[in-house]
């Protein structure tokens, strides 16, 4: 990863590459941004910068051996930490089987969330975190001599896992390493770190993508059309998997999904509401949060039809059903529909059981529907 396969952020990225020419780097470094944001990019690309062995004015050269090793993540002095579930027995085989699909997601997808791994590994029903043991070999990543020389830099994604215990045996380390150590760590919840961890920290705030960002992204990388990409950033709440998820789903197919769930909802077919919830389960979160936020438009524009019908932009069979589900239901009864979509919205994005969350909300919605026919 390299700066300039990041889109935007020009600022930042000048500002640390000026870290490193001007001898001003901070040994522990905080990335804090939001999901499917810059953050992780931006930190592997600051530490191939780091590494790099024919550093360019801006940015690493992409072609050295040091480049082509973080390219795959495979540097030695390169070290990884992030949650994951407990096995079942302390074997190395299983680490190896944790570490490989991680290195797996990263390749094909930069910009993951930690959802994203849990899904890969299958652990979505345990609890993910840095344990204690994990906190230990960091002591001890820490305290061994870098492979090929230089500089050892561990890279700590979603610290805010951490239990207690596990930062607490970190913190002698983490304010006094070892010369030519470099901790940086990508958070995406910062008011969740214990604040004995972040006093120890250098903050880098990572904006999110802007508009013209994210669009010349998706038109240059996904060849989308302008107007495909607007629609795309206006479903992606920022992230960037989630508007190139957004481009590859048929807006057709989003509809159909939302009139068949509304429809299973104002008939209480539970044993239909189950089986779409199962099937939700099973595509990723990234689409799973695009139909919560189609849901929530689909709502918004409910409202604003009571208000008067020039107000949404939306056509054909679309505007058909939001016309009539707006006329179905009182003023009331679609706020609280909105309420309680982004509520599910906010815990699908911090790694709620997906299957659970949507029969939860079918289950509402069914009697808010009900209870409150326009």
């Amino acid at each position: 990863m390299r700066f300039e396969e990041i889109p935007g952020l020009l600022a930042l990225k000048e500002t640390l590459v000026l870290s490193h020419q001007r001898n001003h780097l901070a040994h522990a470094q905080l990335f804090s941004g939001q999901e499917g944001g810059a953050a992780l990019p931006l930190a592997i690309a600051y530490a191939t910068y780091l590494l790099c062995e024919y550093k360019e004015s801006a940015d690493a050269c992409g072609s050295c051996l040091t480049c082509q090793k973080m390219t795959k993540h495979i540097h030695p002095d390169v070290h990884y930490f992030f949650p994951s579930a407990k096995p079942e027995k302390e074997d190395g085989k299983q680490q190896s089987r944790v570490n490989e699909v991680w290195r797996e997601l990263i390749i094909e997808q930069p910009y993951a969330a930690l959802g994203d791994l849990i899904s890969a590994l299958d652990t979505e029903n345990k609890q993910n975190q840095i344990s204690k043991a994990e906190a230990k070999k960091i002591v001890q990543t820490v305290s061994m001599k870098s492979f090929e020389g230089g500089l050892k830099i561990l890279i700590i994604w979603y610290p805010e896992k951490m239990n207690g215990a596990a930062a607490n045996a970190i913190l002698k380390v983490l304010e006094e390493p070892p010369e030519n150590t470099l901790y940086l760590m990508v958070t995406y919840h910062y008011e969740d770190l214990l604040t004995t961890i972040i006093s120890r920290l250098q903050l880098v705030t990572v904006p999110s993508f802007s508009e013209d960002e994210m669009m010349e992204y998706l038109v240059k990388n996904q060849d989308a059309t302008a107007e495909d990409a607007i629609k795309a950033y206006r479903f992606s709440n920022g992230s960037l998997p989630n508007a190139v998820a957004e481009l590859k789903e048929c807006n057709e197919d989003e509809l159909h999904w939302f009139i068949d769930w509304m429809r299973n909802c104002i008939g209480a077919k539970y044993d239909f509401l189950s089986r779409m919830s199962e099937q939700f389960k099973q595509i990723s979160r990234a689409k799973q949060q695009i139909k919560m936020r189609w849901a929530l438009e689909m709502i918004r524009n409910a409202i604003l039809v009571k208000e008067a019908e020039d107000l949404i932009s939306s056509q054909g069979a679309e505007r058909v059903f939001i016309l009539k589900f707006s006329n179905a239901i009182n003023l009331q009864g679609l706020e609280l529909i909105y309420k309680d979509l982004s509520e599910t919205l906010y815990y699908l994005e911090r790694h709620a059981h997906p299957q659970m969350a949507q029969l939860a909300l079918s289950i509402r919605l069914s009697h808010i529907i009900r209870t409150h026919r326009g």
